[in-house]
Order: C-alpha cells, then structure tokens, then sequence
C-alpha cells in the first residue's frame, strides 16, 4: 500500500509542477521552503505569497487527515483515501474556471491529506513525500549491508519507495503530454480503488 500511494504522490507532484512551469510542487515541500526562501531573500514578495498559500494548505491537509484518524480510528483510511479523490475531482472541475494556481492549491492539500493514510499505527505516521529520507535510509541500508552488517530486503524496501516517488513522477509527466485533464483521471481513479481496497480490509489494517 506505502508503494501505490507514493506512486500515486509523485504522479500528483509531477501534474502541478509542469501545469504551473513556475517550479512549484504540490507534495515536495522542502523544495517549495528552499524556493520560498529565496525569492524573499531578493524581495520578489508576489510570487512568495503562492509558496507560502501551498505550504500551508499541505499542513492544513495533514491537519484534517489527523483529526480524521483521531475521530475515525477504525475507518480514517479509507475515509480519507475517498476524500482525496473527491479533493482530485475536484482540481479536475474548476481548472476550468479558475487559474491554474488554484487547481495546485486544491492539489496540495489533497496531498496534505494523503499522509495521514499511510499511517503503521494511529500515532506513528510515515510522511508521504519524504524523498530525502528514504534516499537517505537507502544509503544508511547499503552501508550495512557492504560491512555484512544489513538486511538486503529492508534495502531493497527503501529504494522502492523512492522508485515509487520516481516512477509516479515519470507517469505524471507523460500523462501531461495529452492533458491536466486525461493527467487527473489516472491518481482520481488509483485513489478510489486505494479507497475501496482500504474499506474491505479495514478489520485488518486499523488498531482496536
């Protein structure tokens, strides 16, 4: 499941990067942070505001995601794997009359809301886009492994949820080719058969 929603993440980011073209992602926030300090540091105070708006609209989406998982321990998976799909649906619609920046803000914090699904246990989360981490995790595993100290199988886990960022990224990237549109449909509907999945399995993904 970690492997679809990542997947899922970087097939997102890559949709709001290209539609924008102005280096904004929608689920990378410690790219946007970096972006935003710069453009405050040459006094480009404008176009800050819209780095601004999306880091804390994905803080707001995982805001919500959390109180959902606290009030809705038994079913927030899937609750919140349909919500994103609507959140989705949603970018797809008012693309069509609103400027692009407000389909990315709709976008992110979706994406926001995405982290709280791949929680292990209702207080212990993985975040969703950490790329940096799992990199860093990958490097960490191969060392061990080199000194005969490591676990070829919890390597190989890391670096497939970074492939799975990668990947997703590739497809959105291609999906942008033909349309924001036909882009959208591919994470809206993966989304939904997450949801489904989630909700038949919830007895045995949720804690008591």
């Amino acid at each position: 499941m970690p492997f679809c929603l990542l997947f899922i993440a970087g097939i997102v980011d890559a949709i709001g990067f290209i539609h924008l073209k102005n280096g904004l992602f929608v689920s990378f926030m410690s790219g946007n942070t970096t972006h935003v300090a710069m453009l405050l540091s040459d006094h480009q105070y404008g176009q800050s505001i819209n780095y601004i708006a999306v880091i804390l609209l994905f803080v707001g989406g995982i805001t919500v995601g959390e109180m959902i998982g606290l009030l809705q321990k038994k079913h927030y998976r899937w609750i919140v794997m349909t919500l994103v799909s609507m959140l989705l649906t949603v970018a797809l619609v008012i693309d069509q009359i609103e400027t692009p920046m407000v389909t990315n803000f709709v976008l992110a914090f979706a994406m926001g809301l995405q982290n709280i699904a791949l929680r292990i246990t209702i207080g212990k989360a993985m975040p969703l886009t950490f790329a940096t981490a799992f990199l860093a995790n990958t490097g960490r595993e191969l060392a061990m492994l080199l000194l005969g100290q490591g676990d070829k199988w919890v390597f190989l886990k890391q670096i497939s949820l970074w492939l799975s960022i990668f990947i997703g990224a590739i497809v959105g990237s291609n999906l942008m080719s033909v349309s924001l549109h036909y882009a959208l449909v591919v994470p809206i509907v993966l989304c939904l058969i997450v949801a489904a999945t989630l909700y038949w399995l919830r007895a045995l993904t949720d804690d008591e």
